[in-house]
């Protein structure tokens, strides 16, 4: 999921490392910077990176339920699905790691879920799929590194083969997020923050996934992170179909997730219902809450 090709490992050398080291970063907009504005939080409001970067309701309607009504909302297909490949992502990126000769199959039955719902038989397919993916991928990069480095430890080959960071947690606390994050991936040799979308392209903010998690982990650990990409996973006639988008994390990016941030911590704050959309997506898990209110 998260190697790039040789294209994209091409346009990130020569095109987005030099754009990226010419413009750089305010030093205002970096995550550090959190204590001052305007990445200092203006309410005491502690909100999930999702609603923040997500654009599933255009008035931020679903930020009233979720924070102010505390209401959990019905998940719909496309979010049991995307929690059921990140999952699978996780574990069997894990399993290489680990150096276990787990199968698919061992792994599933393993679970203790509901078959009905968080992996039916349509999702269990593409889980497997997306499983033999990661593992073939991983274990090849392991023994082409085995290969040309024979005097690297096991520990060493396995860091440098598999560089990511999977579903790490977080605490995005000291920019008003909250309290436990989970990066979908940080290449920590590489320095680029990704974010995966299961399904069809989603709204136009997608780019605001990385941005905000690349900001929570300056603030943390200090570290810059220039480099976002997002990874969009499809599935059609039984075939998986992965494209990446990556780019540049630059003060335009930040300066709207900052906007998106202060604008619905203030609903939050002020308890403030926005009123519902005039057209409503039907992924919304609160479509149910909203018609009652």
């Amino acid at each position: 999921m998260y190697y790039l090709t040789e294209v994209e490992n091409q346009y990130l050398m020569r095109k987005l490392r030099p754009i990226a080291r010419e413009v750089g970063v305010s030093e205002s907009l970096r995550g550090w910077s959190w204590s001052e504005a305007p990445l200092r939080p203006y309410y005491d409001v502690k909100l999930p990176m999702y609603l923040v970067c997500g654009k599933y309701c255009p008035t931020d309607r679903d930020v009233y339920i979720k924070c102010v009504l505390s209401e959990k909302g019905e998940p719909t297909l496309p979010m049991i699905m995307g929690a059921a490949i990140h999952k699978t992502v996780e574990t069997a990126y894990s399993t290489v790691r680990q150096g276990l000769n787990t199968s698919f199959e061992e792994w599933y039955n393993s679970l203790n879920i509901d078959r009905t719902r968080e992996f039916s038989e349509e999702i269990k397919k593409y889980a497997e799929t997306v499983w033999n993916h990661v593992i073939t991928n991983a274990r090849s990069k392991i023994c082409s590194s085995l290969a040309s480095q024979p005097y690297a430890s096991k520990e060493d080959i396995v860091s440098t083969s598999i560089p990511f960071l999977i579903e790490h947690r977080i605490t995005g606390e000291l920019l008003g997020m909250s309290g436990v994050l989970s990066l979908d991936c940080y290449d920590y040799l590489r320095g680029i923050m990704f974010d995966m979308k299961v399904g069809a392209k989603p709204f136009s903010s997608y780019k605001l996934y990385p941005t905000g998690y690349a900001l929570v982990f300056e603030s943390v650990y200090e570290v810059p992170v220039d480099i976002g990409c997002v990874v969009f996973v499809n599935f059609s006639g039984g075939r998986m179909n992965i494209q990446r988008e990556l780019f540049h994390i630059n003060d335009e990016l930040r300066s709207w997730w900052i906007e998106e941030r202060d604008r619905k911590a203030e609903i939050v704050a002020e308890g403030r219902d926005p009123g519902p959309a005039v057209q409503c997506r039907r992924s919304c898990m609160f479509e149910e809450v909203c018609a009652r209110l």
